[in-house]
C-alpha cells in the first residue's frame, strides 16, 4: 500500500515538473529532452507524456515527434485571484457571454484530432444544456470540432480525416473528404457555424482569432434548437462582436510590441541548468 502511495505521489510531483519545465521558455520538446534533462527513465517519461496527451494538457506532433502544452494548461489557474489572472479577453467574453444569453458556454480546442471543452459556463435555466470542462468530441462530428479543422490547410485535413475514418469502426461515421473540403471553403470564409439540432442540441459557433503559438479556439453557445432557432442570429452577433473586439486588441498589442524598446530574441535562451522547485 505504501509503495503504491509512493508511486502515485512520484507520478504527481512530476506532472507538476513537466509543466514547470514547459515553463522555462522551451515551447517544444522530445521525450529524451525531458527525460535528461529531469533525470527520469526514458520508459516512464514517454508513458506519463502520453497521459497527459491524452488527458488533452500536451500535444503531440507526429512529424518532428515534440510535445508541447495546450490552452487547457493555461487556464488551470484562472479562477485563483480572478482580479489579477481573470481579466484576460478571452475569459472575459465568456463571462460576458453566459451573463447575456443565460445559456451554457464553452471554450474549446481540438487536441489531438479530439475536440475538447477547456472551460464551460453552465446556463441558468432549467433547460440548460449540460457540458463539463474536460468533454471531449468527435472532431468530424461536432460543429466546434469541424469550424477548427478548416483552419488546417487542406493537406493536413486530408491525412486528420484518412486517419480518423481508419480508427473509426462504424462506416457509417466515415466522412468523405471531397465533401468535408468542400464545406471548409464556406466555414473558412465565414468563421461561424449554427447548428441547430444535434441530439437535441442546438449550438453557435464562432472561431476566436489566432494568436501566435496558442491552440486555435472555439466559443460556442449552447442550448436547445428551439432556443437556437429564436435567437441563433442575435447569439452570433454577440459571439461575432467579442471576436471583433479581441482581433482589434490583439493586433494593438502587436503594434505595442513592435514599438517597445525591448530586444527580441529571436532563439530561446538555452538553460544550461534546471532547478527542480520539487526537491
Amino acid at each position: 500500500m505504501a509503495t503504491s502511495a509512493s508511486r502515485t505521489i512520484k507520478s504527481a510531483h512530476r506532472v507538476l515538473e513537466i509543466l514547470e519545465y514547459f515553463d522555462q521558455d522551451r515551447r517544444h520538446a522530445t521525450v529524451m529532452d525531458m527525460s535528461r534533462t529531469l533525470n527520469y527513465p526514458q520508459s516512464s517519461t514517454s508513458e506519463l507524456l502520453r497521459c497527459m496527451t491524452r488527458l488533452g494538457y500536451l500535444h503531440y506532433n507526429r512529424v518532428r515527434r515534440t510535445y508541447s502544452p495546450t490552452a487547457r494548461v493555461a487556464l488551470l489557474g484562472a479562477w485563483v485571484k480572478p482580479a489579477l489572472f481573470r481579466g484576460g479577453p478571452v475569459l472575459s467574453a465568456i463571462d460576458e457571454v453566459a451573463k447575456l444569453t443565460n445559456e451554457t458556454v464553452t471554450l474549446s480546442s481540438s487536441t489531438n484530432y479530439v475536440l475538447q471543452h477547456l472551460h464551460v459556463i453552465q446556463g441558468n435555466g432549467d433547460d440548460a444544456i449540460d457540458a463539463h470542462a474536460g468533454d471531449e468530441l468527435p472532431i468530424l462530428h461536432s460543429p466546434q470540432g469541424r469550424l477548427l479543422l478548416s483552419t488546417y490547410n487542406n493537406e493536413a485535413v486530408r491525412s486528420a480525416v484518412h486517419r480518423l475514418n481508419a480508427e473509426e469502426l462504424d462506416r457509417q461515421k466515415h466522412v468523405r473528404v471531397a465533401d468535408l473540403l468542400s464545406e471548409f471553403m464556406v466555414l473558412r470564409d465565414k468563421g461561424w457555424i449554427i447548428e441547430r439540432d444535434r441530439d437535441g442540441v442546438g449550438s453557435v459557433t464562432v472561431l476566436l482569432p489566432h494568436v501566435r503559438q496558442m491552440d486555435r479556439l472555439s466559443i460556442s453557445v449552447l442550448a436547445s434548437p428551439s432556443v437556437i432557432d429564436a435567437r441563433g442570429q442575435e447569439i452570433l452577433d454577440l459571439l461575432l462582436l467579442r471576436s471583433r473586439t479581441m482581433a482589434d486588441l490583439y493586433a494593438e498589442q502587436d503594434e505595442q510590441g513592435s514599438k517597445s524598446n525591448v530586444v527580441r530574441i529571436s532563439e530561446p535562451v538555452k538553460i544550461v541548468s534546471y532547478r527542480r522547485h520539487f526537491a
